[in-house]
């Protein structure tokens, strides 16, 4: 998953495309999901609306479904463009793309999603002809409705549902730290045990509460290994695939 922060990042949202690439030519298969919520929020800021969060989900009314379906569906675009360019092989899908993420409105939010089916076989028709699907997270409800979803929760939920060999997390930060506040403070490995501690104790907080979440499912449910990666670090996806190292935080059973 890269992160909204990420992508308005040009030279940076390049190296990370072409290591995506650079995979695939290679026979990795990935599926990106991408964020927006920086783009979002100066819109919706530009445009004379509060933006609101509970619990680190975006609070989505019908004018702001409209201003998150623009704005992702650009950065959709964007990203496919400059996977072409480089002779990837990719092609652009919203979770409303053959019933790809199914979900329940979460009525106190208004028009955002509770994610309650992936259907994994248009992700994997895609890859097997050679493609990389690019997947914004908008899902559909039961009665067809577009539905905001947390771009982590998507993320975790697809991974989950194709028993993928990693998740990762391509974000602005080092990786998971104790110190919000401080770079240095990484935690290099971590438990999905550890992580519901600091959940019950809210030493985690805003966005990184459905990001944890998301990840403690992942990983329970056979996604093998969970990274949070730099994704500002030149080449961060190869350093955390082909090295022994890796890079970030990662999190295990």
């Amino acid at each position: 998953k890269i992160g909204g922060s990420t992508l308005t990042e040009g030279e940076k949202r390049r190296t990370i495309l072409e290591d995506v690439a650079l995979m695939r030519f290679v026979g990795i298969r990935s599926v990106i999901v991408h964020g927006g919520g920086k783009e979002i929020n100066q819109l919706t800021e530009k445009l004379g609306k509060k933006v609101r969060f509970v619990d680190g989900l975006r609070h989505t009314d019908d004018e702001s479904i409209g201003i998150v379906k623009m704005v992702l569906g650009k950065i959709n675009s964007e990203v496919v463009g400059e996977l072409e360019n480089i002779d990837c092989k990719a092609i652009g899908i919203t979770g409303k793309s053959g019933k790809l993420i199914m979900a329940k409105r979460k009525e106190a939010l208004g028009f955002v999603g509770e994610i309650k089916a992936i259907n994994t076989k248009v992700l994997l028709d895609l890859m097997e002809d050679g493609y990389t699907p690019v997947v914004q997270p908008i899902g559909m409800d039961e009665k067809g409705m577009a539905v905001n979803i947390n771009a982590d929760e998507a993320a975790s939920a697809i991974a989950k549902a194709l028993k993928a060999e990693k998740l990762i997390f391509l974000t602005n930060v080092p990786g998971l730290l104790e110190d919000e506040k401080d770079e240095k403070s990484l935690i290099s490995l971590v438990t999905t045990h550890e992580l519901k501690q600091k959940l019950k104790w809210s030493e985690i907080g805003g966005g990184m509460i459905p990001k944890t979440r998301g990840i403690i499912e992942a990983v329970e449910s056979g996604v093998k290994s969970v990274h949070i990666i730099d994704g500002r670090k030149d080449h961060a996806l190869l350093l955390e695939i082909f090295t022994d190292r890796g890079i970030g935080t990662m999190v295990v059973e």
